[in-house]
């Protein structure tokens, strides 16, 4: 686990371990493999200063990915808002914990190319989603 992070993330949330094992599956199955992938949760006033400071943008978000990788090895810093995190689990109906899998998969396909500006993107970004927190929960119910 020693090439994927997880800072700030609150105690319980995940079972890191099944994440980095499926962070490193879909990475393969996209010829990638990772070298240093970290994951910050981090509060509002952060999260509104990186988009601010980095993309001009005056609001809070879930997730900004800094991508970068290169010739197949993902090297990335991802910041989730964990106040965002908890109002989108809420909004959609979600446990907080599926959300949280849901903005770290979204990170990890910024890095393996997927985008998510037009309609179309963003379908094939919600079902890779999908495809993510699917895998990991199967996998979590085995490990129990």
């Amino acid at each position: 686990m020693h090439n994927v992070k997880f800072i700030g993330v609150p105690k319980n949330l995940l079972n890191k371990k099944v994440v980095v094992s499926q962070i490193n599956l879909f990475a393969l199955q996209d010829s990638y493999s990772v070298g240093k992938l970290q994951f910050n949760f981090v509060d509002s006033e952060t999260m509104l200063g990186l988009n601010k400071g980095f993309l001009s943008h005056n609001t809070d978000t879930d997730v900004i990915t800094f991508d970068y990788s290169e010739k197949g090895l993902i090297t990335a810093e991802v910041f989730i808002s964990l106040s965002v995190m908890r109002e989108n689990a809420k909004k959609y109906s979600q446990t907080t914990e599926n959300e949280a899998i849901r903005l770290i998969s979204h990170g990890l396909f910024h890095c393996l190319g997927y985008k998510d500006k037009s309609n179309n993107e963003k379908e094939i970004m919600r079902k890779k989603e999908e495809e993510f927190i699917f895998a990991v929960s199967r996998e979590t119910k085995l490990d129990v």
